[in-house]
């Protein structure tokens, strides 16, 4: 394990818990939780799909494209902060409380986007509150793993490695003011509801340079 790097890490030290057993543990169970809120997505349209009868595909399809939108658009949402979490405890040397209690606060967010995916398959045009519930929990999650990342900085628990890789948190946090912004958005503007996750398209060439500067110090290390 690495050790604590200067005075505010050494402060950390104190109350950072370093046992790798534990860190898998939190890493693994993590993914089991992310693993069944990605599965729930869809057994709605199972379910539907067993009701349907024998018709044809395409008029299951047709009668249910908001329906299968909406959970690629929540799978694609899940997988994408997997992997955001996942690129965080790859540089993770150990653990402390804070981090596992902000851990918990994002696998929540997880854990009920498959509720709002639903609702929002049945609002109508003029229901704000299914598109606000649905920016607002993915909006929790975002948080969370960037307050998690703010924790191992703070306790000295990332990886030497990691540590001169950190990318520009103007960057870092980027996408969430694009998701807050979304959500004001959604909850001022009529009609528009999910439509303002566009915004979030924004983030892509941000992510690249993102990746571009974390990938390109390490080639040359």
């Amino acid at each position: 394990m690495a050790n604590a790097r200067g005075g505010g890490a050494g402060r950390g030290k104190r109350s950072a818990l370093r046992t790798e057993r534990g860190l898998d543990r939190l890493v693994n169970f993590s993914d089991a939780v992310v693993a069944i809120a990605i599965t729930l997505i869809i057994l709605p349209l199972v379910d539907t799909a067993q009701e349907y009868g024998g018709e044809p595909i395409s008029d299951f399809l047709g009668a249910n494209v908001t329906s299968l939108a909406a959970a690629a658009l929540s799978f694609v949402v899940i997988a994408s902060f997997w992997r955001d979490h996942h690129r965080l405890f790859e540089w993770t040397t150990g653990y402390s409380r804070s981090l596992v209690s902000l851990n918990f606060i994002w696998l929540a967010g997880i854990v009920f986007l498959p509720l709002p995916t639903v609702l929002i398959v049945d609002a109508t045009g003029e229901d704000r509150g299914a598109a606000m519930l649905y920016i607002a929990t993915m909006l929790v999650s975002m948080v969370a793993v960037r307050l998690q990342e703010v924790v191992l900085v703070r306790d000295g628990l990332l990886s030497e490695e990691a540590a001169a890789l950190r990318r520009s948190q103007l960057l870092v946090w980027a996408p969430t003011a694009l998701m807050l912004l979304a959500f004001v958005l959604a909850a001022v503007v009529p009609g528009l509801g999910t439509k303002a996750l566009l915004l979030l398209l924004l983030s892509i060439p941000l992510s690249w340079v993102v990746g571009h500067r974390s990938h390109a110090p390490r080639q040359a290390r």
